[in-house]
């Protein structure tokens, strides 16, 4: 049976015998050499159908052989971002928190009993993931949540999520190899035309229309199949769709040439509307990235979940993150001759917010940690659309064209 789980590259991921309950076993090692301590792990990206099917039956087979030896699983599973180089270079992002220890154990034995439930979570899912991509489908997380919400141990939608990055963390690929998809939610309008390799259209999105051309939820397609052309000098990042819309119908992308992008709030994983921005971003590494949000604890956030990237998102998080996003607005100094009445005061959840992240931020990018601080000392927030309260000609696109000009951004 050793040899056998050898050869699927599942020599155990630690466990316990019934009979033995306080000796455990050493942690799983893979075959090839131990990873040093700090090494980061890695996602395998490339992997094809056949590879995740392999790596769920070698799991299965390996988790099957420790309940017929009489033992209760330990399962490690790496689970969050390696930490950034924190050397001061700047030339990588870092976490927004001090991160726990990089692996997580899900025990059939913990003193609660949702430890069992997220081992049974885990298997349920990878069940389901297994049976679908034999049958070539794909589903997105909500409809796995519809899925699986009849079984008693998922009580919640989070239970799904949580489900998936376990199984991530797993079998160390992509939600994207798992056949796993995001909704489309996220929009693209202005100079950028996109080629799909697969069916061999092209969309040119300066005539997209009215309401921008949809970010396909497929993170396959989106990484695999398409190509960018562009004359854009920018790459501009909008929190909301009612602004997007606007600069949309005003052709702000002509006046000052760029992409607009938006995730109509906080971003997914199809746009970050996480993948699609990466991708634009790696076709055009000279394109200046900006964004635009609330002044608000929650437009930071989502800056940060852009420029950082999440811990929801667990291994998936640095590939997608885009540390080279700069902030555009809304900001305090744009916001200085401002009608009082487009403020609103801090909330106390506002304010524990701003703090927790303003302390995150002050290593990592100190300048977006002053916005926070400024907000604080203030006891105010206020929305983009504040901005066209300010001078007597008050113009929002006219305003952030003139700081692209003078280029002020943070």
């Amino acid at each position: 049976m050793e040899a056998l789980l050898a050869q699927y590259g599942f020599g155990g991921l630690g466990g316990r015998s019934q009979q033995d309950d306080e000796e455990e076993e050493q942690p799983w090692v893979e075959e090839e050499e131990e990873a040093e301590e700090g090494e980061a792990a890695g996602l395998s990206f490339g992997a094809d159908t056949a590879e995740v099917l392999r790596r769920i039956r070698s799991a299965t087979l390996w988790f099957v052989s420790q309940l017929c030896e009489g033992r209760l699983s330990d399962i490690q599973l790496v689970n969050q971002a390696p930490q950034a180089d924190d050397s001061g270079s700047g030339t990588q992002p870092r976490p927004l928190r001090a991160t726990a220890a990089p692996q997580r154990c899900l025990s059939l034995l913990g003193r609660h009993p949702e430890s069992a439930e997220q081992v049974a979570r885990l298997w349920v899912l990878l069940s389901l993931v297994h049976d679908q991509l034999m049958r070539g489908e794909q589903a997105t997380q909500r409809e796995l949540w519809y899925k699986l919400k009849t079984c008693e141990v998922f009580r919640s939608p989070r239970d799904v999520g949580e489900a998936v990055q376990d199984a991530i963390s797993l079998l160390q690929v992509p939600r994207s190899a798992l056949g796993i998809t995001a909704s489309s939610k996220g929009l693209v309008a202005g100079r950028l035309v996109i080629h799909d390799r697969r069916t061999g259209t092209e969309t040119d999105c300066i005539v997209s229309g009215s309401g921008g051309v949809a970010i396909p939820g497929d993170i396959a397609r989106i990484t695999g199949d398409y190509a960018f052309q562009t004359d854009a000098q920018l790459i501009l990042v909008i929190e909301k769709d009612a602004v997007f819309q606007r600069l949309l119908q005003q052709r702000f992308f002509d006046t000052a040439p760029c992409i607009l992008v938006t995730g109509k709030g906080v971003p997914d994983l199809a746009s970050r509307r996480v993948a699609f921005l990466s991708c634009l971003s790696s076709a055009f590494p000279n394109l200046p990235l900006v964004g635009l949000v609330d002044w608000n604890p929650a437009g930071c956030n989502i800056l940060c979940i852009y420029r950082f990237g999440s811990q929801r998102m667990g291994l998936e998080s640095p590939h997608y993150a885009l540390p080279a996003l700069r902030w555009l607005g809304a900001r305090s100094g744009q916001l200085r001759e401002a009608d009082a009445d487009a403020f609103q005061e801090l909330t106390a959840r506002d304010r524990s917010q701003a703090t927790n992240l303003a302390a995150s931020l002050a290593t990592a990018a100190p300048e977006w940690a002053a916005e926070l601080q400024a907000m604080l000392a203030s006891g105010s927030k206020a929305e983009i659309e504040a901005l066209d309260t300010v001078g007597s000609a008050a113009d929002l696109p006219d305003l952030l064209l003139r700081c692209l000009e003078q280029g002020d951004c943070i």
